[in-house]
């Protein structure tokens, strides 16, 4: 009776031929114990955004109900540090080959920020609790990663930042009719004539978004719901997520960011190569799509829309004085820089550069530690993602090189990765993600070169009387 169940098993419906065992459904894999806190911890960093300890100073806390939530939720990132470090008490063991990587390389960004934020910053109590929410997203990624098999639980903490980035999408674009009119502006450089969120406001008692950072937001969600949409699977989800990438594109267009278009490009493009199956279809759809824009005169346009004016603007609206300013006064520290938000009390600006703001707030030892890190994660991602992917397509999905690749192409005008940052928490995952495949496909490659080596040193002690040499099961093997 088993014998006539597996041979049912094996045959496709009503169509009588054999399927491989490996295609066969697999049982759906229930969320593991260590997702659900991993998810939890990094939710909670999420509720300890846009808020900050000066709540809590005022003399007239609790001044409404709004105040005490944003006051109460301040703390979030440390409660979240609290437990994260408790986990990784109890996964000591698996410790020390994390530390040695890309998020001990972060760790010690994070540490040598929290010791010049402590001793060289001009406001130690703002800076060290800036300090700790960024600790606390390092401890976090620690935590969840220290198991047997991080790569299902890091793919879930990853698949609830970018739900929580498409919400923030969603929020912002549907929230524009009911703001008034300062959250929409006419704007001539935009293509659509309106810029969403052109100015700061203070929204539920918190800072507003700026248009920069909903077309971050936007960005980010139209990356995940293209890779979405262009993998195979139900009908019904494909169509979601084409509704997703649509409306994201849409929020993207009024956001009016110029960086964030860009970004998006150069993350589109990345999707497209990731897939190895249709590498060579969507180059020779994009060459000839390329010649047709430049028929158009689409380049021009763009360059026009880019640029504002129609020439280039080398200070890139003033970014490279507060850039030049920075960076002589990483000299004044250069080896532990200043602490955390350090820019705000020094170039008087926002950096935007993470690059240059990594070494002002942490100098050469810890700035350099976070990009040697992040130039790993990329090292990886070449390897594991373009040059020798794994035959495990799932273990891939071309969303995370994507987002990747928009973090570090903003990197170059915004404080992306150098502080805690909304584009951070949507993006600090992947690090995590990227090294746990790495381990993950040592360990596999290391198994299979292991049996072969076993197959063959049976198949050789397996003689014949004639001298022959027999493999496994009875099948002769020729050995050199």
């Amino acid at each position: 009776m088993g014998a006539e169940v597996a041979e049912h098993l094996r045959l496709k419906w009503g169509s009588g031929r054999p399927v491989p065992l490996d295609q066969l459904a697999q049982p759906r894999r229930r969320m593991s114990t260590n997702a659900l806190m991993g998810m939890g911890l990094w939710l909670l960093l999420w509720l300890g955004y846009n808020t900050g300890p000066g709540y809590v100073m005022s003399p007239n806390f609790p001044a409404s109900t709004m105040d005490f939530i944003h006051g109460v939720r301040a703390f979030f990132p440390m409660a979240a540090a609290w437990f994260a470090i408790l986990l990784i008490f109890a996964r000591s063991s698996r410790l020390v080959a994390w530390i040695m990587g890309p998020l001990g390389l972060m760790l010690l960004y994070a540490v040598l920020g929290m010791i010049s934020s402590t001793t060289l910053s001009p406001d130690r109590m703002y800076a060290s609790y800036y300090g700790i929410n960024y600790l606390a997203m390092v401890l976090v990624l620690l935590a969840i990663a220290a198991v047997e098999d991080p790569i299902p639980d890091l793919r879930n903490v990853l698949r609830l930042t970018w739900i929580v980035g498409t919400i923030l999408t969603l929020s912002l674009l549907g929230a524009i009719p009911f703001l008034g009119s300062w959250a929409i502006s006419e704007a001539q450089t935009s293509p659509v004539g309106v810029m969403a969120y052109p100015r700061v406001r203070e929204v539920l008692g918190m800072a507003g978004s700026r248009n920069t950072g909903f077309a971050r937001y936007a960005a980010i969600s139209a990356l995940v719901a293209l890779a979405g949409l262009l993998r195979k699977g139900n009908v019904f989800v494909r169509m979601l997520w084409g509704i997703v990438f649509a409306t994201s594109i849409y929020a993207l267009i009024i956001a009016n960011g110029r960086t964030e278009i860009l970004g998006f490009i150069c993350g589109a493009m990345v999707i497209f190569l990731a897939d190895r199956a249709k590498r060579t279809v969507s180059i020779l759809i994009g060459i000839p799509a390329a010649l047709l824009l430049g028929l158009w005169r689409f380049y021009s346009a763009f360059f026009l829309y880019f640029t504002r004016t129609g020439k280039f603007e080398y200070t890139l609206s003033g970014r490279t004085r507060a850039w030049a300013e920075g960076w002589q006064f990483i000299w004044e520290s250069p080896w532990v820089g200043f602490g955390f938000q350090a820019d705000r009390y020094f170039v008087k600006a926002h950096m935007h550069n993470a690059f240059l703001h990594v070494l002002v707030q942490a100098g050469f030892l810890g700035g350099s530690a976070i990009l040697i890190g992040l130039a790993i994660v990329w090292f990886f991602i070449f390897k594991h993602f373009f040059v020798n992917p794994p035959s495990d397509r799932s273990l891939i999905p071309s969303e995370i090189p994507a987002v990747f690749a928009f973090v570090t192409f903003s990197s170059v005008t915004e404080s992306t990765f150098a502080y805690f940052s909304a584009t951070w928490l949507l993006s600090a995952p992947i690090v995590a993600y990227v090294m746990a495949l790495h381990r993950h496909l040592q360990r596999e490659r290391a198994k299979a070169a292991w049996e072969k080596l076993l197959n063959w040193r049976l198949a050789t002690n397996h003689l014949h009387d004639d001298g022959s040499r027999e493999g496994i099961a009875g099948v002769p093997r020729s050995v050199a």
